[in-house]
């Protein structure tokens, strides 16, 4: 026969019951957090489901104004074919900004629209042409008119600085 076995302290009962909270605890925090990403990621996946996505070129990095494009400045994202316009420079006719300085300065990572280059505005219609000239004039008449900014950094520490829009 056996000897009798001892019985539990209150110490190791209330010290097992702290172990066992903790571990299913930490095994729940684990489901919860797994579950969670399952549910993001199914629901990613299901408001992607009718996209279609279209190249379109974007700068590699942030252009000032007058600045020459050259091969390196492009890259070539996915964006929804929602969201695709013939403004956007595709691919196919990135050849035809390779050499030509922007009219706006242009961020890293934002597509590149026909409108940011000069060659966009030369093919306008005379009335179009003095219309621009006109609203320039009127533009330049209003004292308080802010300056344009030649740089997207020079824009962001304006506005980061606190300065007049």
């Amino acid at each position: 026969m056996s000897a009798p076995r001892k019985p539990l302290h209150k110490g190791m009962l209330a010290g097992g019951i702290a172990v066992g909270l903790g571990v299913g605890l930490v095994a729940s925090g684990f489901g919860a957090g797994v579950l969670a990403y399952t549910l993001v990621k199914k629901a990613e996946r299901e408001s992607r489901a009718g996209w279609i996505l279209v190249p379109v070129v974007v700068a590699k990095r942030d252009v000032a104004p007058v600045e020459a494009l050259k091969l390196d400045d492009l890259a070539q994202r996915s964006i929804p074919e929602q969201l695709v316009t013939s403004s956007l420079v595709r691919p196919d006719s990135s050849a035809y900004v390779i050499g030509q300085s922007l009219t706006v300065p242009v961020q890293e990572g934002e597509p590149l629209r026909w409108a940011f280059f000069p060659v966009a505005t030369e093919n306008l219609k005379p009335e179009e042409t003095l219309l621009s000239k006109e609203c320039e004039r009127a533009l330049d008449l209003q004292p308080d008119r802010p300056k344009p900014d030649q740089t997207a950094g020079k824009i962001r520490e304006r506005i980061v600085g606190g300065g007049s829009p």
